[in-house]
């Protein structure tokens, strides 16, 4: 078995949970907040069989829609221009893949 877990966006979460469990795949959701850009985020846990892993991680391609938008750094110290936004993609999905030892359902 594996642990599949996904950070995307929290806008795109409502999205991929719909898809992954069209798909059969029991997918369990925590809120999270990226380091980088500040933004809010949805950590997604799927435990599935090995064969299974590249169904999910497809999942995630099709229904993570990557886009750009503008996203305005950390503030600058007082007498400083404030800083131009900077267009970055967001959308995708980081996802991981972690050996699984052994799942319970308690």
């Amino acid at each position: 078995m594996k642990l599949v877990l996904a950070v995307v966006h929290e806008r795109d979460a409502p999205r991929i949970v719909e898809a992954l469990s069209a798909g059969g795949f029991g997918v369990t959701k925590l809120a999270s907040e990226g380091g980088f850009l500040q933004q809010r985020n949805v950590v997604l846990l799927a435990a599935v069989d090995d064969l299974e892993v590249e169904a999910v991680v497809a999942t995630l391609r099709r229904a993570g829609r990557p886009r750009h938008e503008p996203v305005v750094g950390p503030a600058e110290p007082a007498g400083q221009r404030p800083r131009a936004p900077v267009e970055v993609e967001i959308g995708r999905a980081t996802v991981f893949v972690l050996g699984l030892e052994r799942l319970e359902r308690c």
